[in-house]
C-alpha cells in the first residue's frame, strides 16, 4: 500500500511542478546562429544606408528626395523578394525642399557662413544684401518692448536671439552608456513618479508671436541660431514656428524669411553689431513648396506568414529626414537596419507563422504622420473610434530610431508577462551586448499607444548626440559593426514574435 501512493505521488510531482512552474518560453538559437552569420558575413545594410544617405540625401516630406528614396526602398524590397511593396498613401499637405542656399557676410569684413534656411521658410527670389540689426527676442514681451527698434527693422535681416554662450562645448561628448547606468534604467522605480515640470512659457508673447511682430515691424528675414550645437553644426529640425503654424499646412500663413546659422558665425556678427559697427549679409534661397497634391507616402512590404498569415508583426522606423544633412543617423540607420531584417530572412529562407510587415515612415519629424496615418488605416481609427479588422491581430511594432549606436536595451513597459519572454529572446544576443530590459526611459512609441496597441523602442549606445537633426548627420557617422549587430538583434525578436504560438500579451488596455 505504501509503495502504491509512493508511486503515486512519483507520478503526479510533474504535473504539479508544470502548474506552478511558467512555460518556458522557447528560443530559437540555431536561427539566431544563421541569422548572425548572415548578418556579418553578406551584410548590405551598409550598402542601402548608402543609397538612402549618399545618393538620395536630405528626405524631407514629399521632396524630390523623399519620393525618390521611397520608390527605391519599396523596389528594394520587391527585389528582396517580399510582397505587396506598395507606396501607402496618406493626408498630408505642401512638400518643402532647399534646392540653394548661399549666406555671406560681406561687411566689415568678409565671412562665408555655415547657414541654411529653416524648413518651410520662403526663398529670396534671387541674391539679395541686406543690413542686420539686433533685436533679442527674449526680450520681447509686449508690442511697446518694440518701439525702439521699429525705425530700424524694415528692409533688414534680424538677428533674433542672444549671443550663444559656448563654453559648454568643451567638455567631452557623451558616451556609450555603462553598465551601471543600464542596471539602474532596469531597476523598477518604487513608489510613484513626477512627471517632468514643464518649460513655462513667459508672461506676454509665445516665441511665433514675437517673430510675427518682427515681421509686422517690415523686416526681411530673421536668423536665428539653433540653440544646440557648435562647431560648426547647424541643427535644421523642423521645429518652432514651422511646427507651431503648421506652415506644410495648404492653409496656413505666408511663409517667412528665416535663416538657420551656424552659432560661431551668428555670436561674430552679433559682437560686431554690439561695437557699433554695421554689419551687412548677403544671401541667396531657392526653395520649392511642392503643393501640387497633399498625398505623402510610407513604404510597405510583406513577408506572408504560414498557419498564423492573419497575425501580424510589424517592423520599422521612419525614412523621412530633416532637411539638412543626409538623414544618416535619424533615421536611415533604422531605415536601413529594417530593410537588413527582411534581407536575412529571405536570403535564410525563413518562413514565419505569422505575416512580418516592413514598414518606412514618412511625415515624422512633424507629428508621426506616417506611423499615425498606418494605425488609422490598418489598426484603430483614434478620431472616430473605429477598431479596423488588423487591430487584434498585430503582435507587436518594433521601432528602430535611437541612431547609429548599437543595440543595448528593450523597455518591458512595465509588463512582467512581457519580461518573462523578452528575458529569454534576449540570451542569445548577450554577447552582441543586448542584456538589459528597462523599466525606465522612452518605451512605448506614441501612435500606438494612443490605440491600446504595442509599439517597442530598441535603446542605443550613445556615440554623439549632437549630431542629430544637423548638417554633420551624414553617412560617416555610421558605425558598420553596429548596424550589422543591429539586423541581428532586430531579426531575433521579430522571428521569435512571428514563430512563438501565441501573439504577444497586450501591455495596454483597449482605450475606448
Amino acid at each position: 500500500m505504501k509503495v502504491a501512493r509512493l508511486f503515486a505521488i512519483c507520478c503526479a510531482i510533474p504535473f504539479l511542478v508544470a502548474a506552478v512552474l511558467p512555460i518556458q518560453e522557447p528560443v530559437h538559437w540555431d536561427i539566431v546562429d544563421q541569422i548572425l552569420d548572415e548578418a556579418f558575413n553578406n551584410s548590405e545594410v551598409m550598402e542601402n544606408a548608402g543609397w538612402l544617405t549618399d545618393v538620395f540625401g536630405p528626405r524631407n516630406s514629399k521632396s524630390s528626395g523623399y519620393l525618390a528614396a521611397a520608390e527605391w526602398a519599396r523596389q528594394r524590397l520587391e527585389d528582396y523578394g517580399l510582397s505587396n511593396a506598395h507606396l501607402e498613401p496618406f493626408e498630408f499637405g505642401r512638400g518643402w525642399e532647399n534646392q540653394y542656399s548661399s549666406f555671406h557676410m560681406v561687411a566689415p569684413r568678409y565671412m562665408p557662413i555655415i547657414g541654411y534656411p529653416a524648413a518651410w521658410s520662403a526663398g529670396t527670389n534671387g541674391k539679395i544684401r541686406l543690413q542686420a540689426i539686433h533685436v533679442n527676442l527674449d526680450g520681447i514681451e509686449s508690442e511697446a518692448d518694440l518701439d525702439p527698434y521699429r525705425e530700424e527693422i524694415p528692409g533688414k535681416v534680424v538677428l533674433i536671439e542672444p549671443l550663444r554662450d559656448l563654453s559648454d562645448q568643451y567638455g567631452p561628448s557623451t558616451g556609450p552608456y555603462t553598465e551601471a547606468e543600464l542596471d539602474e534604467m532596469a531597476q523598477i522605480p518604487i513608489g510613484p513618479t513626477e512627471p517632468p515640470e514643464r518649460r513655462r512659457s513667459r508672461s506676454g508673447f509665445t516665441f511665433e508671436e514675437r517673430v510675427d511682430l518682427v515681421f509686422a515691424a517690415g523686416a526681411a528675414a530673421v536668423a536665428r541660431t539653433d540653440g544646440t550645437h557648435a562647431y560648426g553644426t547647424v541643427d535644421g529640425a523642423v521645429n518652432g514656428y514651422a511646427l507651431e503654424r503648421r506652415m506644410w499646412e495648404i492653409n496656413a500663413g505666408p511663409p517667412i524669411t528665416e535663416w538657420i546659422l551656424a552659432a560661431e558665425h551668428y555670436n561674430r556678427m552679433v559682437r560686431i553689431l554690439q561695437k557699433g559697427i554695421p554689419v551687412e549679409m548677403e544671401a541667396e534661397v531657392r526653395v520649392d513648396f511642392s503643393a501640387d497634391d497633399t498625398i505623402d507616402y510610407n513604404v510597405i512590404a510583406e513577408i506572408p506568414g504560414t498557419d498564423l498569415a492573419d497575425e501580424l508583426v510589424l517592423v520599422g522606423g521612419h525614412l523621412q529626414s530633416e532637411p539638412i544633412g543626409t538623414g544618416a543617423t535619424d533615421n536611415a540607420a533604422g531605415s536601413a537596419t529594417s530593410m537588413e531584417v527582411a534581407r536575412i530572412f529571405q536570403a535564410l529562407g525563413i518562413r514565419p507563422r505569422r505575416t512580418i510587415r516592413i514598414g518606412l515612415w514618412g511625415g515624422h519629424e512633424m507629428g508621426l504622420f506616417g506611423n499615425r496615418s498606418h494605425v488609422a488605416q490598418n489598426y484603430a481609427n483614434l478620431e472616430n473610434r473605429e477598431y479596423k479588422p488588423d487591430y487584434d491581430n498585430l503582435s507587436a511594432y518594433f521601432n528602430v530610431d535611437a541612431g547609429a549606436g548599437r543595440i543595448v536595451a528593450l523597455n518591458i513597459q512595465g509588463s512582467e508577462a512581457i519580461r518573462g519572454i523578452f528575458s529569454e529572446w534576449i540570451k542569445p544576443l548577450h554577447n552582441l551586448g543586448m542584456q538589459h530590459l528597462l523599466t525606465t526611459g522612452r518605451g512605448v512609441h506614441e501612435a500606438y499607444q494612443e490605440v491600446g496597441l504595442s509599439g517597442f523602442y530598441f535603446h542605443q549606445d550613445r556615440h554623439d548626440d549632437r549630431r542629430y537633426h544637423s548638417n554633420m548627420d551624414v553617412y560617416d557617422r555610421l558605425v558598420p559593426e553596429d548596424l550589422m549587430a543591429n539586423s541581428v538583434i532586430l531579426a531575433t525578436f521579430v522571428y521569435h514574435a512571428a514563430m512563438r504560438d501565441e501573439m504577444l500579451p497586450r501591455v495596454l488596455p483597449r482605450p475606448w
